[in-house]
């Protein structure tokens, strides 16, 4: 929906054979470059400041950064190792923390507005048994993105949102335990998703917010505390 608008786009994956074939193909649709590939595991964060280069020097600039990388899990949380426990959030939350600390550096640094997209979840506002961890890690999504809503007091403007699907139909969705639970909650397109990551870009008057998704009903900004401002940011230098 970017390239529909006349963005282009830089990929990142770790899946590198299906994240090249998605840009090229975006590429033969639009009979222009609009997209490259660039490998990216989040959990090392140097291939995140990779990403943002690759940017830089195939577009000229970075104007949106969207942090969608995340893990679930298809084992319950308490017969994982602690090594996956800390990839989840390593994944889900660190990550998202980062990409966002990356971008609004080279924003400030180089006088420019920017937006940066979050994806939390649903289950960063409701409990549910399977995944504590990863509803844990959403949680912080949420409180993190809320936490930069003052960069949008910042000049030029620099404006950090999320959205918050219940499930999705995705590969993560499709590891959920088969007992009901997707049939009782349905479940969301993709581009439903992305529809509301595109208004987080466009609606200038979000900030620091998260759009809470459900199937079949008008997605909805939570409610919730956000960050007011008291010139530590707004006066922050680099």
């Amino acid at each position: 929906m970017i390239v529909e608008r006349g963005g282009k786009v830089v990929l990142g994956d770790i899946l590198d054979s299906e994240g090249h074939s998605v840009s090229q193909a975006l590429n033969a649709q639009y009979k222009r470059k609009v997209s490259v590939y660039q490998h990216c595991d989040v959990g090392n964060f140097g291939d995140i400041q990779a990403l943002i280069d690759r940017a830089v020097t195939e577009y000229g600039v970075l104007d949106i950064l969207v942090n969608n990388a995340g893990i679930g899990g298809s084992v319950p949380w308490f017969e994982s190792d602690g090594g996956s426990l800390s990839r989840t959030i390593d994944i889900n939350l660190k990550a998202p923390i980062e990409g966002t600390r990356l971008a609004v550096r080279y924003f400030i640094e180089n006088g420019r507005p920017g937006c940066v997209v979050n994806v939390a979840s649903m289950m960063a506002f409701f409990p549910v048994e399977f995944g504590p961890v990863y509803g844990a890690t959403k949680s912080g999504v949420v409180n993190f993105t809320a936490s930069c809503a003052t960069l949008a007091l910042m000049d030029p403007p620099i404006r950090v949102n999320a959205v918050a699907p219940n499930f999705a139909d995705t590969a993560m969705a499709r590891d959920v335990p088969r007992n009901g639970l997707l049939a009782m909650n349905g479940i969301l397109t993709v581009d439903e998703v992305v529809l509301q990551m595109i208004r987080c870009v466009e609606d200038d008057g979000l900030a620091g917010d998260s759009i809470k998704m459900l199937p079949g009903r008008s997605p909805l900004l939570h409610n919730g505390r956000k960050a007011v401002a008291s010139g530590v940011v707004t006066l922050a230098k680099l």
